[in-house]
């Protein structure tokens, strides 16, 4: 039978020895298990069987959306189960060496790169902040227009509208602005997100932003997002917090 290869969820940093028997990895693969890189460093890793995860089986189950689904949760589980250790670094999704031994390898060769990531994670989180603007919930320009009797008057009232919708960009512009400057304070690092159109009928996505938050300050920046979305609530402005997660955008610096 061919060996199976290695597939690869994280590194952790702890100072205590890591519980791998209660965490659950991905579908068709080994126990989950702690393989040491250095003292107090650790790859979390999974045997993956080439009947499962060979080429040409993964290959196969890439066009399965449920099971990629299925995969990418439990991958991301892995990780947040070790949330409590001193630094997670999460791995993408199906990363896969030939063998515990080829990992590491890898692994040290770039050990320099690597130990700085550890480094600058440890004893943060990932937060993540959206901010969403539904037009009908405050509309300075929805009340009912006057009839237009002439021309003249549609020109006005068109000119009126647009110069609302401009103030109202500038608006968003600047509370978006806002919610980033005051956050930023008490993050390490923040990651702005593509914001993409939204369905019909939906609030506007303003902001899609990831916070890396030093642990210490995680009751502070929470308290900073449900103050601002107060403050910001009446004028039509959703603030949304969710979190912590293991630092998924920051891996990269």
């Amino acid at each position: 039978m061919t060996a199976p290869a290695t597939y690869v969820y994280c590194i952790v940093s702890s100072s205590r020895p890591l519980q791998t028997t209660t965490v659950t990895g991905l579908p068709g693969a080994g126990h989950v298990r702690a393989v040491e890189i250095t003292p107090g460093r650790y790859l979390i890793v999974s045997d993956a069987p080439v009947e499962a995860f060979g080429e040409a089986s993964l290959t196969a189950k890439l066009s399965d959306l449920d099971w990629v689904s299925r995969a990418a949760v439990a991958h991301e589980a892995v990780s947040q189960a070790f949330m409590a250790a001193d630094a997670v670094v999460p791995m993408k999704l199906f990363t896969l060496f030939s063998s515990d031994t080829r990992a590491l390898e890898q692994l040290r060769a770039g050990w320099k790169r690597v130990d700085g990531v550890i480094k600058r994670l440890t004893r943060h989180d990932e937060w993540g902040v959206r901010l969403v603007f539904d037009p009908s919930a405050s509309l300075k320009s929805s009340a009912p227009a006057a009839p237009v009797a002439s021309g003249r008057d549609y020109l006005l009232a068109k000119r009126q509208q647009n110069a609302a919708s401009s103030q109202q960009a500038t608006e968003m512009r600047k509370v978006a602005g806002d919610v980033i400057k005051s956050l930023r304070a008490l993050s390490r690092d923040v990651k702005k997100r593509d914001v993409t159109a939204p369905a019909e009928g939906r609030g506007r996505l303003l902001l899609d932003a990831a916070f890396l938050v030093p642990r210490g300050k995680a009751q502070r920046f929470k308290k900073s997002v449900e103050a601002r979305a107060k403050k910001i609530a009446a004028s039509g402005y959703a603030l949304q917090i969710t979190g912590p997660w293991p630092p998924y955008s920051f891996v990269e610096g």
